[in-house]
This record gives structure tokens, sequence and C-alpha cells, in this order.
């Protein structure tokens, strides 16, 4: 009972730790036409359930969910929209894009949506693409940007291995793999979609090994496990077809007919299999064995073939620790992913890649891994399989092949004579011919005190193999593991790879001075440099160089010959930790400077620069003679009059000049060079959102915004004016008349006083008389 105690401790705890890791991302919908993805889009998918995300190895990756009749958005689920979600453990959010929706049943819908990198399959590529000794990079870089119609996919890949291909009328997925002639059918390797990113790998290069470990035969027994183990072969059966020196076609085996795998007595009984080996590189026997040596090795036979299918579903049964950690550190990987796979009863270990996953985006869990030998899965083309063993072997082997011709030589030499000349009393050197005579002998070994050598023409020569006395070696072809020398003079060398410091151009063109020699240097400790240098000069003129220490970047810099000194007015520096510096951009034509959809310029300090930016970054002044404002109607939709807009109920141009305040500050950046000046503008973070344009490291002001808010007030206070003017014209006329009014009153007035007068006059003199 304390075991089991502690047992159900320790699984609590390891479900914490998952679930302590993990968080949940609701998935989001976006409209077809969205190309910004860091809101919420449309809406929050709240009312879906049943969401699955299945991605296979170089294949497919869908998404499908169901959501309720009912639900908020029920209207926006349709065909093109786009979904956020959630694909994998260590993944970001990919986009879907929706292609079915089915007729609603019992009041819920199923929706299927499939990676955005699909688009590229609905996009032709527009002519033939050639590449002739090119790299996969250089090829993915060709795919994108010869489609038919413009898009916002990137792709990088970290191959170095360089082919010849063609491909055309194909979709430009296609041309990345599913064709012949296409990236993957060209260069194989690995493939991981995010979102607009491409990335391929060669193989083994995608994912990583976290050393999760799976014990077969313990707690992972299903039927189809034990069907994989029962088809692994432990030995194999090698031929070839070959011509005889009649011409005629015939087959060649080993004389122990198969060769066993390392692993053959980890197997009750052994197995083989039939290889066909023919090839250039197969021509007898010994090369037979050689080709079949290296097969055997390559193609790991012997060991289990994996075929894992682990679900997540119930981890509520009755497991012990190891099954569940086992279980449970699956829950950490990635597609691409590496993880050991442990056959107890074999006693072997078997590397296993995550070849599929399914994942519930809504409960950010897998739902089931796939575990697979990738190699098995390859070698289903075999006729690849078969070129690829060709070459490794004719890479690897080669020496060998050497040994195994001169061993045979040696061991079936032809008929020969040897012969002490000039006599048995005096010997001066040993011979070895065809015939016994050095009159009539052809084939002919001359060894004395003047060297060693062969001859095809009889005894006097040439000797066209040999060496001599004082050191000259001369033959048509040396064959040797490593050779060592302090010069090596000759017109072409050919190989698969070269360990050097540095290459001097040997040839000087009489062309008029100054003349400069070109000097590629590798390695040192500081990169790669090709400098242009004249031989009197003790600096180069010209230097390109790529520095793999430190700034990790690439330059081209002119120097000062007789210092050394690089002339900051003349260097271009690239570099992925430090950006891109040159005294002069520009262009005959149109000079662009571009990001992208999202994305924002800047004009900036270049020592305060960090990836991600940050409020570390320093701004510095910009000149020109003027700023356009690209503004035109074909850039826009949904144009209306401001003062019809929904803005205008909630601001006027009045208002905003008016709550709008301005200040006077100094810039950090000034105050830490101690200058006391100060600047006048606005607070961006005390603006309203309609004055302002943040980006996601700091807030900002649109001066465009804002003028054309100022134009706004000015229209506002021009028609105040106009209504002023018309007030103060009406007042006018109305003044007037209540001038002229005034005049007419003060004349009645003046008039009635006289009256009055009059009559007092009048109403004096009748009062005298009395």
């Amino acid at each position: 009972m304390d075991g089991q105690r502690d047992k159900s401790r320790s699984n609590t705890e390891l479900e914490d730790d998952i679930m302590a890791a993990s968080r949940t991302l609701t998935p989001r919908l976006y409209d077809a036409a969205a190309t910004d993805f860091n809101n919420n889009g449309i809406g929050v998918l709240t009312d879906s359930f049943d969401w699955i995300v299945r991605q296979e190895a170089n294949g497919t990756y869908e998404l499908e969910f169901k959501y309720v009749k009912d639900g908020m958005y029920f209207d926006e689920i349709k065909n093109q929209n786009i979904v956020k979600a959630k694909a994998g453990f260590r993944e970001q959010e990919q986009l879907f894009t929706i292609y079915a929706v089915s007729k609603p049943m019992n009041g819920i819908v199923t929706v299927k949506a499939e990676h955005i990198s699909y688009r590229l399959h609905y996009n032709p590529l527009k002519g033939k693409i050639t590449v002739q000794n090119g790299t996969a990079g250089y090829m993915l870089n060709q795919i994108l940007s010869n489609t038919v119609y413009p898009h916002s996919f990137t792709g990088t890949s970290t191959s170095t291995t360089q082919a010849s291909t063609t491909i055309e009328l194909a979709s430009s997925r296609e041309a990345l793999g599913g064709k012949e002639g296409s990236l993957l059918d060209t260069f194989k390797g690995e493939f991981i979609f995010d979102n607009f990113n491409i990335r391929h790998y060669p193989r083994q290069g995608a994912g990583v090994d976290k050393g999760v470990l799976v014990a077969y035969g313990k707690n992972l027994t299903d039927a189809t496990q034990d069907e994989e183990i029962g088809e692994t072969f432990t030995s194999i059966y090698p031929f070839a077809q070959v011509q005889d020196a009649n011409g005629n076609e015939t087959t060649i085996r080993l004389p122990e007919v198969v060769l066993d795998s390392q692993y053959v007595s980890n197997f009750a009984q052994p197995r083989a299999f039939m290889v066909d080996l023919t090839g250039d590189n197969v021509t007898n026997v010994a090369t037979l064995r050689t080709a079949a040596q290296a097969y055997l090795v390559n193609n790991d036979v012997g060991k289990p073939s994996v075929n894992l299918n682990i679900s997540f579903v119930d981890l509520s049964r009755e497991v012990d620790d190891e099954e569940l950690a086992s279980i449970l550190a699956l829950e950490t990987v990635n597609l691409w992913d590496t993880v050991t796979v442990k056959f107890l009863q074999l006693g072997i270990d078997v590397k296993a890649r995550v070849i599929a996953t399914t994942f519930d985006p809504l409960l950010d869990k897998y739902i089931s891994v796939e575990l697979g030998d990738f190699k098995a899965n390859i070698s289903r083309q075999f006729n690849d399989i078969q070129k690829e063993v060709e070459i490794i072997a004719a890479e690897k082997t080669f020496l060998q092949a050497g040994i195994d011709e001169l061993t045979n030589v040696i061991n079936n030499p032809p008929a020969g004579n040897v012969v002490l000349y000039p006599s048995m009393a005096d010997p001066q050197e040993i011979l070895i011919m065809d015939t016994k005579d050095i009159n009539t002998a052809r084939n002919i070994w001359r060894w004395n005190a003047g060297g060693l050598g062969h001859s095809k023409n009889g005894y006097a020569g040439p000797y066209e193999i040999g060496m001599t006395y004082d050191g000259m070696i001369v033959a048509d072809r040396i064959l040797t593991g490593t050779l060592k020398a302090i010069d090596i003079k000759g017109v072409t060398i050919t190989g698969s790879a070269a360990y050097l410091d540095t290459l001097y151009s040997s040839f000087m063109p009489p062309l008029p001075l100054p003349q400069y020699r070109e000097i590629l240097k590798i390695g040192g400790g500081s990169g790669f440099s090709l400098n242009a240098k004249r031989d009197n000069y003790p600096f180069p003129a010209m230097n390109i160089k790529l520095n793999t220490t430190g700034e990790l970047g690439f330059a081209i810099e002119a120097l000062n010959e007789t210092t050394g000194a690089v002339n900051l007015d003349q260097v271009i520096r690239l570099s992925p930790y430090a950006g891109a510096e040159a005294p002069l951009f520009y262009s005959l034509g149109w000079c662009y400077v571009g990001t992208n959809a999202d994305g924002r310029v800047a004009f900036i300090d270049h020592t305060t620069w960090k990836s991600g930016g940050g409020p570390q970054i320093r701004y510095v002044p910009a000149r020109a003679s003027a700023w356009e404002t690209a503004s035109s109607a074909t850039l826009k939709q949904d144009i209306e009059k401001l003062p019809d807009s929904i803005l205008y109920e909630r601001f006027t141009a009045k208002n905003l000049v008016k709550d709008v305040e301005v200040f006077a500050y100094r810039l950090i950046q000034d105050a830490e060079k101690m200058k006391l000046d100060k600047n006048i503008g606005f607070v961006a973070e005390l603006l309203p959102k309609v004055l302002r344009s943040d980006s996601d490291d700091i807030a900002t002001v649109d001066l465009y915004k804002t003028s054309a808010w100022l134009w706004q007030y000015a229209r506002e206070n021009e028609e105040e004016k106009t209504s002023l003017q018309n007030e103060l014209s009406n007042t006018k006329e109305t003044l007037d008349t209540a001038l002229e009014l005034i005049s007419d009153l003060r004349s009645e007035n003046e008039a009635l006083e006289k009256r009055v007068s009059d009559i007092e006059e009048f109403i004096e003199r009748r009062l005298l008389r009395r």
C-alpha cells in the first residue's frame, strides 16, 4: 500500500509538471483578407470543440474542429477565412485556411482547414526553373521568386549539397516536394512550415534530440510494433550484373553468399533479403563486398524498424513510473525530433524520429505522437536509396577499392621473368620482363641505382611509372589516404573537400599598373577574407571578409595600402547581429526600403539597436527635400468625409486642439550629452488614438493624421469665420436700421418738443390776457 501511495504521488507530480508547463490559447478566427494576426481578428472561437491538428513529416498539415450552429461567429465560419491555432508543444501558433464546412448535423458543423503554406499549391510557377550545381537554398529562392501571384512566403535552407535539376509546369508547392525534379526529390531533406516561413534542412537536420527514452517490450507492446520487429532483416544477399571480358552480362555473388549485420546474434533465426548493387562502382567480387558492407552500415540492417503510435488520451490506467515518464516526456517533443526506443528483449537502442503528431490546440496537448524510423520510410523509394548507396560507397570506399585492385593484381600477376642484368656475375639491375630477352620484352620493371621504373615500350623506355634515387616520382595516377607536401604544383585539383588557410592567384596579367594579386584566406580563427593586394605594398587595397568570430558578419572594405587602416567612408558591412552599414544606398531609379506588411522603418543611433527593439533605442533626425505620404484613392476604401464619419461623433477638430496640450522637454539622449536646449512637441501617451500610430515597442505620433486634423480644424475655423461674418453683416444691417429709426424718432421728438413749446407759449399768452 505504501508503495502504491508513493507511486501515486510520483504520477501526480509528473502530471503536475506537464500541466504547469502548458498554457491554453483559444484559437481565433480571421477574415480571409487579413494580414495582421497580432490581434483577436473576428473573434475567439470559444464555441468550438474536438480540435485536431494533424502534421506529418514532409506531408499533411491540416486542422479540424467542430463548431456549434448557435455560436457567436457561426456566420463567419466559411471557406477562405483563417484560423490561428497552436500545432505543437514548442511551436508558435500557426495559420490555417478553411476549405470545407459540413452541413449542420444536430446543430454542429465540422470545419476542415489546411496550413497557410498550402496557398503555394494554388500559385503556379511562371516558367521553367533550372538549377546547375546549385544548393537547396538557391532553388528555394528561385521557386519563391518565380510564382504567378505575389506572396509573403520566405524560405531558407541549411543544406550545403550541390545538385542540378529542372522543373516546370508545377505549382510552387509541388516544386518544393511531390514531383520529379522538385527540391525534395533533388536534395532530399526535411521541411518545417512555420506560417509564411519555410525552412529546409538536410536529412537529420530538423528537430532536436532531448534524450527522450521509450522502453519497448516493457510498456509499449501493441500488435503493430510486434509486426514491425518481425519484419526486421538481419542479413543481405548482395549481387550485381557486370560484363565479362567478352562483353556478356553475368551475375556476380559473394563466395559466402550473404553478409550478416552486427545484430544477427540477437535473433533466433537470421533473415536475409536480396540487394541489387549493380552500378559503375561494382566490377568484381571485391568491390561487391565493399558496396555490400557499406549498405549494411548505412541502412542499419539488423536494427528493428520503429513505428510506434503513442496515445495520450488515457493516462488514468495503472502504469508504473517509468512508463508514465516515457509517455509524459513525449508530450514535450515536436515533429522531426529524435527519441531513443530501447528494445529490452533484444538489447538494442534505436533512434527514431517523430514523423507525425496529432495535437489539440484548445487543450494545448498532444493526442498522439507517431515515432518512425525515417530511413525506413524513405527506403520505400527504392531507387533513391540505390542512388544514395552508390554515392556513399563511391565517396567512402575509393581507397579500399584501390587497395583491393592492387591486392588482386599482385596476387594474380601476369607471367613474368626475373633477370639480373647484365649477368649473375656482375648484377647492375633487376629486370622483371614479359620475356627472358631484353630485346623482345615490352613490359619491363627495371630497378637499378638510378631508381625504379616501368616501361610498356621495351628496355629503352620511355618509363612512364617510377621513382628516381634523388626523390622524383612519376605516375599517371596516385592513390593515397593522406598526402603531406610543402608545395603542390598543378593545373586542376578535384575533390569533395579542401582544408586550406591561404590561396594566392599565381597569374598576373600583362596589364598597365597597378596590378593587384587576389589572396583568399580561410580559417585561422578569423573567418574568410579575399584581398586585392599589390606585391610592393604591405597591406591590400580592398578586403572582402566574412568574420566568424565576434561580429559574425560580411564586410567589403577599402584600406590604406601603407597603414592598413580602413577608410570609414568606403566600407560596407552586413551582420545579422549588427545590421547593415554603408556610406551610401542609392538606385538609378526608384530606391525602395522594405519591411514585411506589419513592419516599420526607423532612423536610429545604430549603437542602441538590438533585435526586437526596446526602450534603449535612440532616434536620430532624418533629412530630405520633401516627405511624401502615399495617399492615393487607389490605396483606400470606405472613403467618407470626416464630418460624416463615426469619428466625428467622438471628437471635432476644435475639441482636439483644445484638449491636446503642447509640452516643452529635453530628449533623454540630449540630456545624456548635456544639451540644455528644449524642444516643443507632444507626449504621445497623452494623445487620443486618432493622433497616434503606436508600434509594439513605443508610443508614437502620426504626423500625417495630425496635419489632417489641423487642416480640418482650419476648415472648421473657416466655416465659423464665414458664419461670424454673416452674423456681423446681419448685425450691421440691423444696427443701420436701428440708427435710421433712432434718427426718425429724434426728428419726431424734436417736432413734438417744438409743438409742446408752442402750446406752452399759447397757454402762457392766454393766461396773461386774463
